[in-house]
Parts: structure tokens; C-alpha cells; sequence
């Protein structure tokens, strides 16, 4: 994991992060809910969404359709 950026912040300590990972040779644009393990330490949980690399320029494609410019 290269850079982890907070998006959001939730209740108890959990988060969405957004970040770049790697696995089995891919890399994908993760957008994942973290929380705080009784040890305060972050981790990721297996609520998310891993895009492909390749795909980001679609996604973007696809918030910027949705998102009226007004909002930005």
C-alpha cells in the first residue's frame, strides 16, 4: 500500500479510505470501510470495493456524469 487517504470518517473510529494495493500481480483502487481492533491499531474490513487500475478512468468517467458540477 502505497498511500491511504481518509474520506470519511464513521462512528466508533471506522473510516473509508481510499488507497492503491496489489495482489497477485494487479494493482486496484480500493475503497474500504477501516475500524480500530481492540488494540486501537487501523484494519481494513471486507466491506469495500477493489477496481482495477485499468478501470479508474471509467469510474471517474462515471462520478463526474452523476455529480452535477455545481456540487463539486
Amino acid at each position: 500500500m502505497e498511500e491511504r487517504i481518509t474520506v470519511h470518517e464513521k462512528a466508533r473510529g471506522e473510516t473509508i479510505n481510499v488507497y492503491i494495493g496489489e495482489y497477485r500481480g494487479t494493482k486496484y483502487l480500493h475503497i474500504r470501510e477501516w475500524y480500530l481492533d481492540k488494540d486501537q491499531e487501523e484494519k481494513p474490513t471486507k466491506k469495500g470495493v477493489a477496481i482495477p487500475i485499468d478501470k479508474i478512468e471509467a469510474l471517474k468517467d462515471a462520478i463526474e456524469r452523476l455529480v452535477p458540477k455545481s456540487a463539486k
